[in-house]
């Protein structure tokens, strides 16, 4: 229980009634104000394995719900008004405090916080008849679509968040590189790897201008020109790899122009199979065998999308509406949080076990703050468990 209440203190009551006053979320709303529907969003995601509007309404008329939020309301809400209310709602609410549990988290990591960030996009499709934002590719079958893209910065935990709707963004030479850019303030020192999906050149430069590390993939004969020969004395075994060389090269854009600055590329072959594979990085400070471990560990953020995608419902659209897509993408990163710091805390392996451990505890904690609430007394525990009876 102990945890349970420690995760939950990364979102107290305060910050909330804080947070809601300075984005002004509960100027048109006295029933559904911002900080039921956060915790109503934030125990369904957890608690449900489809969440639906339908089941949001369920979970509020619910006396576990009422018990574990005491301040939740006996009056009855219908599906459509949730729906309307996440339409319509500030979702910067959601994002300062998805902002605050990002640093909390990291707080509470101290000395064992994560210097790798992972970036990668996943795509969500949906009729274009029934999206109301999103971009839309051209040609046969795709034009009947709306997609949209969701860029995330993965360390130990989602600690960056990226929304796109429009086009250019289908490019991951445009969406991820946007995404760190963005984040390079906050990520400061830390190491930014991501796969083969940024191919610019430009961009690359754009990187070591503004002091991004960074630790990708290249495909294995691109236009170059060397700036400082193979600086390994002989090749290099790993667990996986032989590294042959590592040298400092200017790359060529297709024009062809010579990039404004060396990048490191690091070839190595993959013992399993014999197939050639390249690296690329601007970092001259770590060791070439740790450059591929550090790429390796990519493969986290992939693990990372498949638990939310099968764990927290995050491909179904329980909100069609650009604003309402935010604040369950904000609460769902947030739930991702809370469990990925629960999963630490207990040592657990996996994550469908994580989620099923920790409603279990949930459960147990509303058990005793309910005796706690009630002094053991029957009749209070009645006006929880039946609010509306006589």
């Amino acid at each position: 229980m102990e945890v349970i209440s420690k995760l939950l203190s990364f979102v107290p009551d305060k910050l909330l009634n804080r947070l809601a006053v300075v984005t002004d979320v509960d100027k048109f709303s006295k029933k559904l104000q911002g900080e039921l529907v956060f915790k109503l969003l934030l125990y369904c995601i957890v608690t449900q394995k489809e969440n639906s509007l339908r089941g949001m309404q369920s979970a509020l008329e619910s006396a576990v719900f009422r018990s574990l939020y005491s301040n939740s309301p006996s009056f009855n809400i219908r599906h459509s008004s949730i729906g309307a209310r996440l339409t319509k709602m500030n979702s910067r609410y959601f994002e300062e405090i998805f902002k605050v549990c990002v640093e909390s988290y990291k707080k509470s990591l101290g000395k064992y916080e994560s210097d790798i960030i992972r970036f990668d996009s996943t795509i969500v499709s949906l009729s274009g008849k029934l999206l109301q934002t999103g971009y839309q590719l051209k040609g046969g079958d795709a034009e009947k679509y709306r997609l949209l893209k969701f860029t995330i910065g993965f360390s130990s935990i989602p600690e960056a968040v990226y929304f796109f709707t429009d086009q250019s963004h289908n490019s991951e030479n445009v969406a991820l590189t946007d995404s760190i850019m963005n984040h390079r303030f906050e990520a400061g020192k830390k190491v930014n790897v991501f796969d083969r999906g940024i191919t610019s050149r430009n961009n690359y430069d754009k990187f070591t201008e503004n002091g991004i590390r960074f630790i990708s993939r290249i495909n294995n004969d691109p236009k170059l020109t060397e700036y400082k020969a193979n600086i390994l004395n002989k090749a290099i075994q790993t667990p996986t790899l032989n590294i042959i060389s590592d040298r400092w090269v200017y790359l060529y854009t297709m024009q062809p122009k010579r990039s404004l600055h060396p990048v490191r590329i690091i070839k190595a072959v993959k013992k399993s199979d014999g197939e050639p594979i390249s690296f690329l990085t601007n970092i001259d400070d770590i060791k070439a065998e740790d450059i591929t471990e550090i790429y390796k560990s990519r493969w986290d953020i992939e693990i990372f999308f498949k638990f939310i995608k099968q764990h927290l419902n995050f491909s179904h659209l329980l909100n069609r509406s650009e604003n309402g897509i935010k604040s369950i993408l904000y609460v769902t990163m947030i739930a991702a949080i809370l469990l990925l710091h629960y999963r630490k805390q207990k040592n657990l392996k996996g994550f469908k076990i994580v989620k099923q451990k920790f409603e279990q505890d949930l459960e147990r904690d509303i058990i005793y703050n309910l005796i706690l609430f009630c002094d053991g007394n029957p009749k209070k525990a009645k006006k929880i468990l039946y609010p509306n009876s006589s």
